[in-house]
């Protein structure tokens, strides 16, 4: 019997309807996660998660009703003539100066230092946790729907802002991305898992991440989620799979729905479960920092399919949650941080370089 993991992947990968494998009897499915978190391992890939994944799944026959009444969902008839012309450029972690990858982490460390600010009713230790906290509050309402790359795409947002403002990341400096598609199978290669920067990687042993034990994030205890230690384990198995094929897979598909469905579905989900236990974690993976470095990834491969049509910065046909009837999400659905931003709508986030993004990628 095929991991659940990899049959989900060729399933995703040559464009099948998810419906079936998403719906198969918990017998059928094979678990596979670190120890001691399967009943949470992200995206439910385990048969404790499999009724959140499978339960609010958009059917063809909805978005089809959402396509027709698509005037609510656009921007405007024409081309956008009002792109930021001078956008930031988010730079492959590679491809920044040292300098930059030290300030980022300084700042994120910043962040992780710095006390809470009570929108968390106590739950949060730190500044960072406030952070983590707002993505466990509103975990079902941001995956396995349309608002799933926008909110993501906020979020992140929201964590740059947060650097900047409360912990003085220069505004000439990149925000970073990493390419994990250059180490599929090997994601501690990288050159993130270092010492000097997110700390080390090591692989799965039975079934078990470690602790960091170096870099900036050593020995760090979270709470969101339960306390715990900060913990890594890479399995090559799940990581060998974020390929650019699969990718280009995903942005090979002709509507938004079904785009996000491979991606989130996907390179998404396997780049969490590859770094497990935290990072598998689905409502509290923002305590490894690296989350945001993966959703840099994921934005990033929303943007290059937005860029090949124009129509994509502009309109939006996808359903606002996971439930029955499906809601249409519009351009005018908001996106919120729970206080720790202001809020913004789909409109605000849809063109990464419209007035209110202003931002693009390296590549």
């Amino acid at each position: 019997m095929k991991p659940f993991l990899t049959e989900l992947a060729e399933a995703v990968s040559d464009g099948a309807n998810l419906t079936d494998i998403l719906t198969k009897p918990a017998g059928d499915i094979v678990s596979v996660g670190i120890a001691d978190i399967t009943a949470t391992v992200h995206l439910g890939l385990s048969t404790a998660g499999l009724s959140l994944l499978s339960g609010g799944r958009v059917s063809d026959d909805q978005i089809s009703e959402i396509e027709t009444a698509s005037s609510a969902s656009r921007v405007g008839d024409n081309a956008r003539t009002d792109r930021c012309s001078n956008p930031s450029v988010r730079r492959e972690w590679r491809n920044m100066p040292r300098v930059q990858r030290k300030a980022f982490l300084d700042a994120v460390v910043c962040l992780w230092n710095a006390p809470p600010r009570g929108i968390s009713r106590g739950a949060a230790t730190n500044r960072y946790e406030e952070l983590v906290w707002v993505h466990q509050q509103m975990v079902r309402q941001v995956h396995q729907s349309g608002i799933f790359l926008f909110w993501h795409r906020y979020y992140v947002n929201v964590f740059e802002s947060m650097l900047r403002q409360e912990c003085r990341y220069p505004a000439a400096y990149s925000m970073p991305w990493w390419d994990e598609t250059r180490d599929a199978g090997n994601f501690a290669a990288s050159g993130l898992f270092t010492a000097e920067y997110f700390g080390a990687l090591p692989q799965i042993s039975n079934g078990q991440g470690r602790c960091v034990s170096n870099g900036p994030f050593a020995r760090r205890t979270i709470n969101i989620g339960g306390r715990r230690c900060l913990s890594r384990g890479e399995n090559r198995s799940l990581t060998r799979q974020v390929t650019a094929a699969f990718v280009n897979s995903c942005n090979s598909r002709s509507t938004f729905a079904q785009m996000r469905e491979c991606t989130e579905y996907g390179p998404h989900a396997y780049g969490h479960n590859g770094l497990g236990p935290v990072m598998a974690d689905v409502s509290s993976s923002p305590s490894d920092p690296v989350f945001f470095m993966h959703h840099g990834l994921v934005d990033r491969n929303f943007k290059r399919w937005q860029d090949q049509a124009e129509s994509r910065w502009t309109e939006i046909y996808a359903c606002e949650s996971q439930t029955t009837p499906c809601p249409a999400l519009g351009l005018d659905t908001v996106l919120s941080s729970m206080g720790l931003r202001p809020s913004v709508t789909v409109r605000d986030v849809i063109d990464t370089q419209g007035p209110k993004s202003c931002y693009t990628y390296d590549y």
